[in-house]
């Protein structure tokens, strides 16, 4: 029997990543908007389980049970929310961070030439706001609209340009690996989780049964190495890395589960509020 070298299954293994990246698009598409729909899902449970009082009959007690199950709800649901809390400002701080590099940009190209040209040589800087007035005055209105036009949209474009390619990617290229990192540990979290109640046996599937071991052995391997970025033979060994703790930690919230259910004789069904410190690592 032969067997087949392991640079060379490796090798096969990096082809086809793009192959599992596209798995993992479609299942990122078929859970787009989780993260913000579990952000604000207690919310809008919350409201829809209050209806709101009648105003012909006297108030019964449901409301006062409506409210107590939706803060209990709420509860249950916090260390999620506080994870994503994280991640959310993570993201939030690049986004930021790339507008301030726009507007720099922007304003450096716009207004740095002629400031810096005024303090070397007023007078060049003089003749030269003489000029434009010259030409507000003999060229005609469109004219001189499609010049400041241009010359605005150019400006405005190589602002967007420096902002997007060394603000906001060089951010959240460092702000990835965080951003990674607390998605990984949600199934570990206190209380509940409709993230793992919703996408966890997915990405657990996808881990497991249709990306092949020889890949993540590879994932393993870039990792051990030290590999990161351009030094990675993978194009994002950070989230495959995600991925992969992620769907581990799956299991482990899963098997605690189990083990609570029996060890407090609950059903197989019956819903988990993980304790304080959450799903011991």
């Amino acid at each position: 029997m032969s067997t087949i070298p392991p640079n060379i299954s490796a090798e096969h293994e990096i082809s086809r990543e793009n192959i599992y990246q596209s798995k993992v698009q479609n299942l990122l598409h078929k859970h787009k908007g989780l993260l913000v729909a579990a952000y604000y899902g207690h919310s809008s449970q919350s409201s829809s389980s209050s209806s709101p009082p009648s105003a012909s009959f006297p108030q019964n007690d449901d409301s006062s049970s409506s409210s107590s199950s939706s803060s209990l709800i709420k509860k249950q649901y916090a260390s999620e929310r506080a994870i994503i809390d994280r991640i959310i400002a993570n993201e939030r701080n690049a986004f930021l961070g790339g507008l301030a590099i726009t507007a720099l940009a922007f304003a450096s190209l716009r207004y740095g030439p002629r400031t810096l040209l005024t303090k070397l040589n007023p007078d060049k800087a003089r003749q030269i706001k003489e000029a434009e007035a010259l030409a507000d005055k003999t060229k005609s209105s469109l004219v001189r609209w499609v010049q400041k036009s241009a010359t605005f949209m150019f400006e405005s474009s190589f602002g967007i340009f420096v902002g997007y390619k060394i603000g906001y990617t060089k951010l959240s290229a460092q702000t990835n690996e965080v951003t990674y990192g607390e998605i990984s540990k949600l199934p570990l979290c206190a209380g509940r989780s409709r993230v793992c109640e919703q996408a966890c046996s997915d990405v657990a599937s996808l881990v497991h049964n249709e990306i092949p071991t020889a890949f993540w052995n590879v994932v393993q391997d870039e990792i051990d190495a030290g590999g990161r970025g351009e030094a990675s033979r993978l194009k994002d060994l950070e989230r495959w890395q995600a991925i992969r703790n992620f769907a581990d930690n799956c299991v482990k919230r899963q098997r605690y589960e189990e083990s609570y259910r029996k060890q407090y004789g609950l059903s197989k069904d019956a819903i988990v509020d993980i304790p304080a410190g959450g799903v011991p690592r």
